[in-house]
């Protein structure tokens, strides 16, 4: 029974500290998208993609962070949400003073998560805070996307950056509750009319399309609303990683969620969903370290014949 107990007492040590670990450093993870819309002569382009940092400093003002990043020398930086955690003014100033950084590598797009978008919608209980939020972002030059669709040209090729806003009650727990219409209230209507818009100024063939959506539990709606590449995030890895398995749990309380932090491939669109850079409510993280997620984009190979 003591050699129970003893082997018990050291397995527990050993994930604690793994736990310890892991909530206390972050990883790289890479990967490549190619596409049929990449035209001949488009150079290969990266983009970083950030999510969930939910406040979390590596380093001193998170220059760790700061310097992974810089590191990379991306094209683009695409942040997905919840870089903060909804609160009182001072929560905001994190997050502000990190994207401030992220602003002076390269041109950075932003989307809201479900704490910004709780503040957002509840100014009875948060007051202006959002709205301080992003304007500190937008006067430091971070383009917001809130059901907006933005153009922009990488790596030689024209895009577009469709930020959609997906309303608190979707987050809720045990979702999608029966009779509701998905994305009801998100102003669908209006964000594909912005982008049949971007595609009449385009003026030529279909762009490359990048859809930053925090919540990836409708991921296979976005590919039908035409995403080449989709980015999400929310899900935190399923706090706790299995082999084969992936994700343990969902915020939504879930087991096994179908995207909980990986490259997944749906006919010829790719999802990216990251397993974050923080914690919240659950500090917990094992087997699944933080990352900063880099996205390399490439011309498809040519068949040999």
């Amino acid at each position: 029974m003591t050699v129970y107990l003893a082997a018990a007492g050291i397995f527990v040590c050993i994930v604690f500290l793994r736990i310890l670990y892991e909530t206390h450093t972050f990883r790289v993870t890479r990967y490549e998208v190619r596409s049929d819309k990449f035209p001949e002569m488009m150079k290969d382009w990266k983009i970083v993609f950030l999510s969930d940092l939910h406040n979390q400093e590596y380093g001193e003002k998170n220059q760790k962070l700061i310097d992974a990043i810089r590191k990379e020398r991306p094209d683009l930086i695409l942040v997905g949400g919840d870089m903060l955690i909804r609160g009182e003014e001072a929560e905001i100033f994190p997050a502000v003073r990190f994207m401030e950084a992220m602003t002076k590598i390269c041109p950075v797009y932003c989307a809201n998560g479900n704490h910004e978008q709780q503040m957002k919608e509840g100014m009875e209980r948060y007051g202006d805070t959002y709205a301080n939020y992003r304007a500190h972002l937008v006067s430091q030059g971070v383009h917001m996307l809130e059901n907006e669709t933005a153009l922009l040209t990488i790596g030689g090729m024209e895009s577009e950056i469709s930020g959609i806003e997906i309303p608190v009650r979707y987050y809720g727990k045990g979702l999608p509750w029966k009779g509701k219409k998905k994305f009801e209230g998100a102003d669908v209507e209006e964000l594909q009319k912005k982008m049949e818009s971007s595609r009449d100024r385009l003026g030529k063939e279909e762009p490359y399309r990048i859809f930053l959506v925090h919540q990836p539990l409708y991921a296979e709606e976005y590919v039908k609303w035409g995403a080449d590449l989709i980015l999400c995030g929310h899900l935190h890895g399923g706090i706790v990683r299995l082999p084969f398995l992936g994700g343990v749990i969902s915020p939504q309380l879930t087991l096994f969620p179908k995207y909980s932090g990986d490259h997944y491939k749906k006919g010829e669109s790719d999802i990216i969903v990251s397993k974050g850079l923080g914690t919240h409510s659950f500090t917990v993280r094992l087997f699944n370290r933080a990352e900063v997620v880099v996205i390399t984009g490439k011309k498809k190979k040519q068949r040999s014949e």
